[in-house]
């Protein structure tokens, strides 16, 4: 796993060659996964340590989405206006800043709040930080880039994963979220590197005050829908997509122990679908981006993670030992169709996008996938609860195919002609 992340890394290395900002985006943003990695086991824990139930650690999680709903689309159309490297880099280091002051904590409500900003910040800055990376890549290699970007950041979590239980036994769990605050404290620092980006101004730009550009920010996605009405598709299917994927994190490991995963087998078993997916991803950009058009590639990808995901229901109706080896399949399997499609979306949604606001524009679908954010993990909570967690998977399957649905009513722009690309990951060098 190393040796192919380390692989994927260099080929992207060589890729970026001559685009220096994408190469600052890519070492920032792996220094601060490795950040992330070592955090993601030890939260819930330090949580659950401080006196927050597991309804409180949720309300904390549901909280952080909660005003991205609203902030994404003003902070993405602020970004059009004025400095995307100055919003990225200002609301990087703010979260940088909060990490460690969550160890200094022992009453709970500042422990929460704390944790409730940083997510908040960190969710608001997705549409920038997007808009950012759209705006250096080339277009002929959009989806490859997508693709390896998200490889390699997928890789270098499930590394940092790996390494979290030794490094937190090694320096406890206080000194894991000062290292952590550190490494995001390098990363935040890295981007002053960047080159501001030359866009296009803005075809209309608002006047007024802030005020009324962030009303107008709110609207956003009724204006898009209003002037294409096929957009809509756009928005329905960032809705639910969102929707889908926000059921796994939470429900994988506890229906894995329902269905008679030993304890420590379950990390392993969640990582393989990352493995799997970081892996799939490379083939997916550089078959999209020698495609005609990306809806087919996106429509086939939907319709795999839709069986997939009713797969994963209907394990949980199989005897043992075959339904724990039924879902351990299918959620390796589930990663397959996911990294082949997902690069050429990300590719449609930004080739959709109106280039004078793409901040904008991907602040406002930025809203519909934090609104699924809050609304999720309550559905799933309702339906596990009453109808068991075959069934919130089941309700998963469901939400993609209204994705695939909404996918294929929107709008999408011909890919570029294929072009000789730099050397990248080919089918040859991958295993199988």
């Amino acid at each position: 796993m190393i040796a192919r992340g380390v692989r994927a890394v260099r080929e992207m290395y060589e890729l970026t060659q001559g685009l220096g900002n994408l190469r600052v985006l890519l070492v920032s943003g792996l220094v601060g996964t490795v950040a992330g990695g070592l955090l993601n086991p030890v939260m819930p824990l330090y949580l659950q340590s401080r006196g927050l139930d597991l309804q409180g650690i949720g309300l904390v999680y549901t909280a952080g989405s909660l005003v991205p709903i609203f902030l994404q689309p003003v902070m993405g159309a602020l970004s059009d206006r004025y400095s995307r490297k100055a919003f990225v880099v200002s609301l990087s280091l703010a979260t940088s800043l909060l990490v460690p002051l969550m160890a200094l904590f022992s009453h709970p409500l500042p422990l929460a709040a704390a944790l409730s900003l940083k997510l908040l910040l960190a969710r608001t800055a997705q549409p920038v930080n997007g808009a950012l990376v759209a705006d250096f890549a080339p277009s002929k290699k959009r989806a490859t880039i997508f693709s390896l970007l998200d490889a390699t950041s997928s890789l270098t979590f499930v590394a940092a994963l790996a390494a979290s239980a030794a490094v937190i036994r090694w320096l406890g769990t206080q000194h894991t979220f000062f290292l952590a605050g550190a490494l995001f404290l390098v990363s935040s620092l890295l981007l002053l590197k960047l080159e501001e980006p030359r866009r296009e101004a803005p075809k209309a730009e608002p006047k007024g005050s802030h005020l009324r550009l962030a009303l107008e920010s709110l609207r956003a996605p009724l204006d898009y829908v209003r002037d294409t009405p096929r957009m809509a598709g756009l928005f329905v299917w960032q809705f639910f997509f969102a929707f889908a994927l926000n059921l796994f994190p939470i429900y994988i490991p506890l229906y894995a122990m329902q269905l008679g995963a030993p304890a420590e087998l379950v990390g392993p078993l969640v990582a393989v679908s990352w493995l799997v997916y970081a892996f799939a991803q490379p083939f997916g950009g550089r078959l999209s981006d020698g495609l005609p058009r990306r809806s087919g590639l996106i429509l086939a990808g939907l319709a795999g993670m839709v069986l997939m995901s009713a797969v994963l229901g209907l394990a949980g109706w199989l005897p043992a030992p075959y339904g724990l080896i039924v879902m351990v399949v299918a959620w390796a399997l589930l990663a397959v169709p996911d990294g082949l499609h997902r690069p050429a979306a990300q590719a449609v949604v930004v080739e959709v996008a109106p280039t004078s606001e793409r901040g904008r524009f991907l602040g406002a679908l930025g809203s519909c996938a934090a609104l699924a954010q809050v609304l999720a993990p309550l559905s799933y909570g309702f339906v596990a609860r009453h109808a068991g967690l075959s069934s919130a998977f089941l309700l998963s399957s469901g939400a993609l195919l209204l994705s695939l649905v909404a996918m294929a009513w929107a709008p999408e722009r011909s890919a570029p002609a294929p072009v000789a690309h730099t050397p990248v990951l080919t089918p040859s060098q991958e295993p199988g």
